[in-house]
């Protein structure tokens, strides 16, 4: 269990790097926020359900 709550972290946090990369390419802000709100609120919610299960 704690190894796929592990990978779906990962994948929230590489899907958020990925949304501020392309705010970066194509300079468009809107992209950025969407990154930000990927890494800031599933990310944490899913680090806090790993620490309960690790």
């Amino acid at each position: 269990m704690s190894y796929l709550v592990l990978v779906l972290l990962l994948a929230s946090v590489l899907a958020g790097t990925g949304g501020l990369a392309a705010m970066v390419v194509k300079k468009e802000p809107f992209y950025g926020a969407v990154g930000l709100f990927v890494i800031c609120c599933p990310s944490s919610i899913l680090a806090l359900v790993y620490a309960a299960v690790a």
